[in-house]
């Protein structure tokens, strides 16, 4: 049975946003800082002492897209993040690999010296499903994926990335 799209924008509308509430737990992954808010609408957060890199004017110069989790494992403490058996799997292509933002740190040297200029992290770097090798799956817009980095060392990163012109 085939639904009316007017049936489909009064369904979207009658159901509310969805995402998680703030957890203390979670407070280096949380990007929503609002601990009162009761609605997704009502999150916020900000970069204190920071200024935002300024978008390049022509974007025609060489790009390189990785997906992080099959990259660079920098940080294999956070590899079982979930705590789940066959979490990650080194050799295959349907699980977690490891990769983090830690390792794409540790490899800029590297993306520097081929003359890249634009990264592009392919997916999403939000919690995910938890054997969402691809990122393609949040499951939560506020939350960062605990098996890709804190937001201490995504800040770090990015930081790193405009000090060296990329």
């Amino acid at each position: 049975m085939l639904v009316p799209e007017s049936l489909l924008l009064l369904l979207g509308a009658l159901i509310p946003a969805q995402a998680l509430k703030y957890d203390p737990d979670y407070v280096d992954w949380n990007l929503n800082t609002n601990q009162n808010a009761k609605d997704p609408l009502e999150y916020s957060g900000t970069w204190e002492d920071h200024t935002f890199n300024p978008s390049p004017k022509n974007w025609r110069f060489p790009f390189y897209t990785l997906f992080l989790d099959k990259y660079a494992n920098g940080d294999p403490t956070n590899d079982n993040a979930n705590n789940t058996v066959f979490e990650t799997e080194t050799l295959g292509t349907q699980l977690r690999f490891g990769g983090d933002i830690q390792g794409l740190m540790d490899s800029l040297d590297y993306i520097q010296g081929m003359g890249v200029k634009g990264l592009y992290v392919a997916g999403s770097p939000y919690i995910n499903q938890p054997y969402a090798a691809d990122s393609y799956s949040p499951l939560d817009h506020t939350l960062l994926d605990l098996h890709f980095g804190n937001i201490t060392i995504w800040r770090e990163a990015i930081q790193e990335i405009h000090r060296r012109g990329m």
